[in-house]
């Protein structure tokens, strides 16, 4: 079924510049001038936090739209299986909700970090480990295990 939007897939994605590319070097690697230049941290710094309320933005509009048209399609349902379908989509629109929480945060750090001093920031080269995904628990603090959550709505 086509949507009609005439977006094509990583069409949105395309339109936004990389901070690599803002610190003058490909991904993976940027020189070490580049990363000693506090104009140049900053400019993708405020680069990395423009790209992410345009993802934001995107992703609430992409949702909108899903939900609008599911609506559509719950009120011309047949039977009560093609309801029952539409509304899992419906539901499964959920993560735009947690992953705009989570893209704020990050958005939230990177403006932080763009009005401090410049030079207060200093990338490394050296990657630093990334935090253990909560979500990946066994055994998570307070809440249920996505084992759980599954076993009750009956996805096993």
């Amino acid at each position: 079924m086509a949507l009609g939007s005439g977006a094509g897939r990583g069409q949105a994605g395309a339109r936004l510049a990389r901070p690599s590319s803002v610190l003058g070097a490909s991904p993976g690697s940027p020189p070490r001038a580049a990363l000693d230049d506090p104009r140049k941290v900053d400019a993708a710094l405020r680069a990395a936090v423009t790209q992410l309320e345009s993802a934001v933005v995107e992703q609430e509009r992409a949702v909108t739209r899903i939900l609008g048209l599911a609506e559509l399609l719950i009120d011309r349902a047949p039977d009560d299986n093609t309801r029952l379908r539409v509304e899992a989509v419906m539901e499964s629109c959920a993560f735009q909700d947690v992953t705009g929480q989570r893209i704020r945060k990050v958005k939230a750090l990177l403006s932080r970090l763009t009005t401090l001093p410049p030079g207060a920031v200093r990338l490394v080269e050296a990657p630093i480990a990334p935090p253990p995904d909560p979500a990946r628990d066994d055994e998570p603090e307070g809440g249920l295990t996505q084992k759980e959550v599954d076993r009750l709505l009956g996805n096993q």
